[in-house]
């Protein structure tokens, strides 16, 4: 399929039926339903009906799929690819192997498009939530240099790294989530139970108290008596916080709070520049261009102002500026990350 071809096709959603009368349904690139009915038949598929979507729209809109199962695919397709055998036949294979229904319904969308006509990188894209914009890059990046077995097996250490990323960030976590939540506990307990059993004994002793203690039995009379407007209170911040991070200026701000938080900040920004690094990587590795990857790589860092100094770098280098003085002029890049790079 040449690129002319190509600017004249439409992806289309199907519904259609093998020759067992089973629903089959998925996407696939045609230049119309004429097209698209007769890619079909030659794959024993009859065409029901048909809708044209967007072309990096999924047909598969609940699809979820866990790294792990992505891992496993990228590793037998890397494997059988390597070996020499045909692309269709592993991805029957990995079809037959796979157990999760929704990722079957997947992979057999894949092959049907490449059956169609498609390249993997394109068959790939039609499940943007199962395959990240990087992962379809460096497949992308690995068929026009003739490597996507290699920029798989790639891909494969990079899927891995992230799940044991996620596991030290969940280990990391625990502890503190864990004390914070008992001292929540506890200071409603002790607001709520304790203290106005001690406020009734104070009260009938007439004994002046410290200004001290009287703060605190202040505070615990108004948990006790007024406990609905603390959770409507608490409920209308997180309402209120939720919708204000939906916004490009609430969620840039609440990164910068979240970045100079303590103990907490280090680790938020140690994240989203190892992310920042090996997202990096693995698309320069792969052949990537290198304002293509910024592009990629912003969108994956998992904080707004980080990614608004590699938007900004991104700018600056197709400007004719070098990678490393741009970042340094964002103020976000430790000195020794600026210095490996230069």
């Amino acid at each position: 399929m040449d690129r002319g071809e190509h600017g004249k096709m439409s992806n289309f959603a199907y519904r259609a039926k093998d020759e067992k009368g089973k629903t089959i349904t998925g996407s696939m690139i045609a230049a119309g339903e004429e097209q698209l009915a007769a890619r079909l038949e030659q794959m024993g598929l009859y065409l029901i009906s048909a809708r044209p979507i967007k072309m990096t729209e999924s047909y598969f809109t609940w699809e979820r799929v866990k790294r792990k199962d992505l891992i496993t695919f990228s590793v037998h397709l890397a494997t059988t690819l390597s070996a020499g055998v045909p692309i269709l036949q592993a991805l029957e294979d990995l079809i037959e192997q796979t157990d999760k229904p929704g990722f079957k319904k997947v992979i057999e969308d894949i092959s049907r498009n490449i059956q169609g006509g498609s390249n993997l990188s394109a068959a790939l894209g039609r499940h943007p939530r199962v395959f990240s914009e990087l992962y379809i890059s460096i497949v992308k990046a690995g068929e026009a240099t003739g490597n996507v077995d290699q920029v798989l097996n790639d891909l494969v250490a990079f899927l891995e790294w992230q799940e044991a990323l996620a596991m030290d960030v969940k280990q990391a976590t625990i502890y503190p989530a864990c004390i914070i939540s008992a001292v929540v506990a506890l200071i409603v307990l002790l607001m709520t139970f304790v203290f106005p059993r001690f406020t009734v004994i104070f009260e009938r002793t007439n004994v002046p108290l410290p200004l001290p203690t009287r703060i605190v039995m202040g505070v615990s009379t108004f948990f006790t008596a007024y406990w609905f407007l603390i959770i409507l209170a608490v409920a209308a911040l997180l309402v209120a916080y939720r919708f204000t991070a939906r916004t490009p200026g609430g969620r840039y701000f609440f990164d910068k709070v979240k970045l100079n938080l303590p103990v907490f900040g280090s680790l938020l920004r140690k994240i989203a520049l190892s992310r920042f690094s090996h997202h990096f990587s693995a698309l320069l590795k792969a052949g990537v261009e290198i304002y293509h990857s910024l592009l990629v790589t912003e969108k994956v860092v998992g904080n707004s102002v980080i990614a608004k100094v590699i938007s900004s770098a991104r700018d600056q280098i197709s400007a004719g500026g070098t990678l490393s003085e741009s970042l340094k002029k964002g103020n976000e890049f430790p000195s020794m990350v600026i210095r490996m790079i230069s």
